[in-house]
């Protein structure tokens, strides 16, 4: 008997639909000014990237995403920009008065609706 649904042929060597990095909510590239983003390919720390991807990713928890911030300033961009991060986190990102960490705020509230 005739099946009427078909395979795709690229459906039969496609990788898996698993996601295997982070989710990107906002490119780092886009927010900070120096670090592992705005690197050359061949200066880029991959403990930098590892850090930023962390810090970008939305399904980061928000302890995780309050130690980065506090331990790794180069993450403080991403980390303001991330929807995970909590109220208090974001006041005391906003109490910075990093001009990086600013700007990811100023795009954050730009993006979130009714603004």
């Amino acid at each position: 008997m005739h099946n009427d649904m078909q395979e795709h042929p690229a459906d039969e060597n496609s990788p898996s639909t698993r996601r295997t990095t982070p989710l990107m909510n906002v490119p780092a590239s886009g927010i900070v000014n120096g670090g592992a983003s705005a690197s050359r390919p061949r200066d880029v720390d991959p403990a930098e990237v590892a850090v930023l991807a962390e810090a970008e990713d939305p399904g980061t928890a928000p302890q995780r995403l309050q130690e980065l911030a506090a331990e790794q300033p180069l993450a403080r961009p991403a980390v303001a920009a991330n929807p995970a991060a909590g109220p208090e986190l974001l006041t005391w990102l906003r109490n910075l008065d990093d001009p990086a960490v600013n700007e990811a705020l100023r795009r954050r509230a730009q993006a979130e609706p009714g603004q």
